[in-house]
């Protein structure tokens, strides 16, 4: 069996990514970010090689403020002459990755740094972008979010073999599994795990899970069924 999905951001990255000349105008960069709906425009050479980065915040903070005095005029002349390079967030400045990258690695480091975008870099030429909407919408596929199923909140004991017991209950109900998320913290010495199923009719489960001895914190059905 041939599986081509082992979870490095190339399989899940954003290719078709907008970018920017470090001689293009602000003018230039905003209508780009405006037009195309987006937050973060990679500055590269002609040779696709990142020099660096526009956002719109960059984008605010390089507009004159409210108070000026000068004529609008004046101003669309001034940032008519303004180019990207001058305001944009220089390569040496960004935290970027390889193709090669974990996914959850790159969310992780979008945590860390506090960062809204993470540029995937291969030989120095841009290969993609991973944004935090990208970094969202992998969290809602992980846990499994647009299939319709219910989601049972159950307690364990920590030991290796703490969710056989819950695996076999869904066995005999011939119930598949959507997803099982378990936080890496500890509730009174117990672990918790958020899991989903393919049904809706999740009571006889539920009976035989606490007749094994597993606690059943919340039901509920995500997408409503």
């Amino acid at each position: 069996m041939r599986i081509n999905y082992k979870g490095f951001m190339r399989e899940k990255i954003k290719r078709d990514v907008v970018t920017i000349s470090p001689d293009a105008s602000f003018f230039e960069a905003r209508r780009l970010i405006h037009e195309k709906g987006i937050r973060h425009l990679p500055v590269v050479d002609q040779n696709n090689r990142v020099l660096g980065i526009v956002t719109d915040r960059d984008i605010r903070q390089a507009a004159p403020s409210e108070a000026t005095t000068l004529s609008v005029h004046e101003l669309n002349y001034l940032l008519g002459k303004l180019k990207v390079s001058t305001f944009m967030t220089p390569r040496d400045k960004l935290i970027t990755i390889t193709p090669d990258t974990l996914i959850e690695e790159a969310v992780q480091m979008m945590s860390v740094h506090k960062i809204g975008c993470l540029p995937v870099l291969e030989d120095e030429k841009l290969y993609g972008i991973f944004t935090e909407t990208d970094a969202l919408n992998h969290l809602v596929d992980i846990f499994g979010l647009e299939q319709k199923g219910t989601r049972l909140t159950v307690v364990f004991e920590d030991k290796p073999d703490a969710m056989i017991g819950v695996l076999e209950a869904f066995k005999r109900h011939e119930v598949n599994l959507i997803s099982i998320v378990s936080p890496s913290f500890m509730v009174e010495e117990k672990r918790i795990a958020a899991i989903r199923i393919r049904t809706g009719e999740y009571e006889p489960i539920v009976k035989d899970l606490e007749k094994a001895d597993y606690a059943v914190l919340s039901i509920g059905k995500w997408p409503s069924i």
